[in-house]
């Protein structure tokens, strides 16, 4: 008997079958292959950036990565917030802040002064912020019966897409991890249900980097993969 592809659980679980910007299936060419992978390799986590204003046009089309993102059981689980109003990037700031201040107590002698040191956001820097949400199905989930938690995985899944997208644009983008998410939804409107699980700051990088920034001051270094093979 003959699989039916349609009924295969082997494929992609993202936005369709030959839907999107990116069109269905087959192979890519060296050119595309080596693009991806100088895409891969230059992609940074932005904390500098320049007031350019970043044009609609360019954002809605970032965004498209959210309609051709692979999601468990073709959820879909995310929302989207642009934030470009200064008075809410004010508000997000001052929850960053305080969990910086509690982050830094975590440290002490040189590496607490390295920690003072640091740049760990461009929340009021950056033209544009992103809260990326992830909103609970209504019912179940395909693929979801032994980890739930699926769903959310789908959510950061789509955003690395987004940050390798934004790195192809010629753009920047920050992970700011230092927010509590029940400050965010509090000072960032949000549907209901939805769980803030990133603020991305998104704009012109204003530093030129050759490698991760931790890196260049000295905080800590990439390493080895970790593999077994069986």
């Amino acid at each position: 008997m003959t699989p039916d592809p349609l009924c295969d659980d082997d494929g992609d679980e993202g936005g369709g079958r030959g839907g999107g910007r990116g069109g269905g299936g087959g192979g890519v060419g060296a050119p595309d292959r080596d693009a991806l992978w100088r895409i891969l390799a230059t992609r940074r986590d932005h904390r500098h950036f320049h007031p350019t204003p970043v044009p609609r046009e360019t954002i809605e089309r970032l965004l498209e990565v959210f309609t051709v993102a692979p999601s468990v059981g073709l959820s879909q689980p995310w929302h989207v917030t642009v934030i470009e109003d200064r008075g809410v990037r004010e508000a997000v700031h001052a929850g960053f802040r305080a969990v910086r201040a509690a982050e830094a107590r975590r440290f002490d002698g040189e590496r607490r002064a390295l920690y003072d040191s640091l740049r760990l956001e461009g929340i009021l820097q950056a033209p544009v912020g992103l809260v990326v949400s992830h909103v609970p199905p209504s019912g179940p989930v395909l693929g979801t019966t032994s980890v739930p938690a699926a769903t959310e995985y789908s959510v950061i899944a789509a955003i690395t897409l987004l940050w390798l997208a934004v790195t192809a644009e010629g753009l920047g983008m920050g992970w700011v991890s230092l927010v509590d998410p029940d400050h965010l939804s509090g000072s960032v409107p949000l549907p209901d249900g939805a769980r803030p699980l990133a603020y991305l700051c998104l704009g012109y990088p204003a530093l030129t980097l050759d490698e991760p920034l931790l890196q260049t001051v000295g905080w800590g270094r990439r390493s080895p993969l970790s593999v077994d093979w069986v």
